[in-house]
């Protein structure tokens, strides 16, 4: 191995292509550690080893090349995952600030205070049964927390659904809206 150094370090370009066709995988496996992408891997790996053919003087033994391939390779993933990051916040905050944001979560806020509303002006028992169902429990989970017939809890529920129907009709837009 330490020949195939002192061969690209002379510029040797077939001795590079055999150095490169047995590492080449090598850096894809590692940076698929860091970057999920597997084309982004393979760009990374390929930046890489380009990059100690363009600095190959500098080495004179396959350790320091090594190193230097690990050292670039992670380094290239770190910089794509702090773009990544940087952009994602850039797109977060521009969104934030948008007017279509801020219409959305008025009228999701809106919406959800009408629907707590209604809930709230149910019967006891019905809101409770509502409440449960919006936690995602089933008839029979609900009659067992209860301590009611599953019977009881279809027709209460039903019973509470047409209740909130008649209380939220006239602000069905906003629900058209979400």
């Amino acid at each position: 191995m330490q020949d195939i150094v002192a061969d690209i370090k002379k510029g040797n370009r077939d001795s590079f292509k055999e150095f490169f066709e047995d590492y080449y995988p090598i850096l894809c496996v590692f940076a698929s550690k860091y970057v999920k992408d597997e084309e982004l891997c393979k760009d990374i790996a390929q930046e890489t080893l380009l990059g100690y053919w363009e600095k190959r003087a500098d080495f004179e033994d396959i350790y320091k090349v090594k190193g230097f391939l690990y050292m670039v390779a992670r380094n290239r993933c770190l910089n794509h995952l702090k773009r990544e990051q940087v952009n994602q916040a850039y797109l977060d905050e521009a969104r934030l600030e948008s007017e279509e944001y801020f219409r959305e979560e008025v009228i999701e806020q809106e919406t959800y205070r009408l629907v707590q509303e209604a809930i709230d002006s149910l019967p006891l028992q019905m809101r409770t049964i509502i409440k449960y169902a919006m936690e995602g429990l089933k008839n029979p989970q609900i009659a067992v927390e209860m301590g009611i017939a599953e019977g009881t809890v279809h027709s209460l529920k039903k019973t509470a659904y047409r209740k909130l129907r008649e209380q939220l009709k006239e602000h069905f837009y906003l629900f058209l809206l979400m």
